[in-house]
């Protein structure tokens, strides 16, 4: 309806996803020195980004044209003329390559924030306190009109405002010239990202439920030795986060359809300890030894709301027994590095890596009652439901090296000091490829017969050996 086209009609297409950013940041600093122990320093900063989010006509893959409808929409509203248009605006658009078409719209945020940090310096101890207050608002202006969500898609949304503010103070105890112990304090609230705030950002312009600042505090405290041929810092770290939120999408197979996941009354807590070692070994020789180790979990039941992304239908409301799982990634790396430095000017270093404690992100979905109801809790199933997966830890080394040529040797008539540095590298110097370094549980789960293999996990792995070369002219 409304073209006269005849021709071959493409089906199946491939697209492109485009994120357009445009970004203006300014930032103004200020700093006065007002005595010998009192400094001060402050700021401010705007930020302001436009994101557009559409798709593209890539490959009409044999056919001469396409027509933007929502092809999900054709089998939830059979019948429904309006339901198929992407954009009711532009009804029955015929698309070649390179047109927009599906979903269109535009993300608007906005940050300033302003902080102060006075600095005092005593003879035995060093103190600072620094105040930070912003302000965030974003909103989402659709350029298409949804035929799911016709008087809810297009234009803009409800403007979303967060006010916040962030206070850290620290102090460090010099015990003697080379010997130092610090400890700091920080409490903040953070706003929410603009992606975690909307239901579906693709298709409409609604808010989630309980949308929330993010509060979180953390305190950190250790010890540093400042030695001339050694130098070494010890760290440990507790940081809670409150009240975050997070929104997913993907097919849910006991409703069968495709589903939006709103996450909220997201706690963490991160623990660790961090260890630094620089020891000069003499005639050119150094080693540099680092360790951290953390543990970084949940700590409450999240809320998950079900929601079907082609309605405004909430197919479930649950709990998710989440509480005590790891945050996904690695929460353990160690390196230990030798060095030797010429005094003919070049280098060589040779570090050892070993990543440990890496788990993968689990889904969830399949930590709600839903996943599990009827399975024996006692039974092999249950807990490869359940249970967290941890990858194996693995180990990599790392080589680089450089050379330092001063040209006014060749060319005394320089008049400024010049000189060529080369420096080149080799990552996984043992090609190992089999390092998983991250993964993620499918959202997508079998509830019907409760098989967490049939979806199975996703997994990153490690390049294998790379390099690079790096050539720079320097004028001092």
């Amino acid at each position: 309806a409304g073209n006269n086209v005849t021709g071959v009609r493409s089906r199946y297409i491939v697209e492109d996803r485009i994120t357009k950013i445009n970004k203006l940041n300014f930032n103004t600093y200020y700093n006065n020195i007002i005595n010998d122990k009192l400094t001060l320093t402050a700021g401010a900063t705007h930020q302001r980004q436009n994101s557009a989010f559409y798709k593209e006509v890539n490959d009409l893959l044999g056919g001469e044209f396409y027509v933007d409808y929502n092809q999900f929409a054709e089998q939830d509203y059979p019948g429904n003329t309006d339901a198929l248009q992407n954009d009711l605006n532009n009804p029955n658009r015929i698309l070649k390559v390179g047109d927009k078409f599906g979903y269109h719209y535009v993300a608007h945020v906005n940050r300033t924030n302003a902080w102060i940090q006075p600095q005092l310096k005593l003879n035995k101890v060093d103190l600072f306190i620094a105040l930070d207050v912003s302000h965030t608002a974003f909103y989402r202006d659709g350029k298409v009109r949804n035929g799911i969500f016709s008087e809810n898609s297009y234009g803009k949304s409800d403007k979303q405002s967060f006010t916040n503010a962030a206070i850290k103070g620290g102090a460090t105890y010099k015990i003697n010239g080379r010997n130092y112990v610090f400890a700091n304090v920080a409490t903040l609230t953070r706003a929410p990202l603009f992606e975690n705030a909307f239901v579906s950002a693709r298709t409409r312009n609604s808010i989630i439920d309980n949308l929330t600042d993010e509060k979180i505090t953390s305190v950190e405290g250790g010890y540093m030795l400042k030695a001339p041929k050694l130098k070494a810092r010890v760290v440990g770290y507790y940081t809670q986060f409150n009240d975050g939120v997070n929104v997913m999408s993907f097919y849910h197979d006991d409703f069968r359809t495709f589903v939006n996941y709103s996450l909220t009354n997201i706690d963490k807590v991160n623990t660790g300890l961090e260890l630094a070692v620089d020891a000069n070994l003499g005639k050119g020789f150094s080693a540099v030894a680092v360790a951290s180790i953390g543990q970084n979990r949940y700590t409450s039941r999240q809320f998950g709301t079900l929601t079907q992304d082609n309605s405004d239908t909430v197919l479930a409301s649950e709990t998710i027994y989440i509480k005590n799982f790891k945050v996904g990634g690695t929460q353990a790396a160690y390196m230990l590095g030798i060095s030797y430095r010429s005094p003919k000017f070049w280098f060589l270093s040779l570090n050892v890596n070993y990543f440990d404690k890496i788990f993968v992100e689990a889904n969830p979905a399949r930590r709600t009652q839903a996943a599990v109801d009827l399975v024996d809790p006692q039974s092999e199933n249950w807990d490869k439901i359940i249970n967290q997966q941890q990858l194996d830890g693995q180990l990599t080394v790392d080589f680089f090296g450089g050379y330092s040529y001063k040209l006014n040797n060749k060319f005394k008539n320089l008049k400024r000091q010049s000189f060529i540095v080369l420096n080149i590298g080799v990552n996984n110097l043992l090609n190992n490829t089999d390092f998983r370094t991250s993964g993620f549980e499918q959202l997508r789960y079998d509830f019907n017969d409760k098989n967490p293999e049939k979806f199975p996990a996703k997994y990153f792995y490690s390049f294998g050996t790379t390099f690079f070369a790096n050539l720079t002219l320097r004028f001092n």
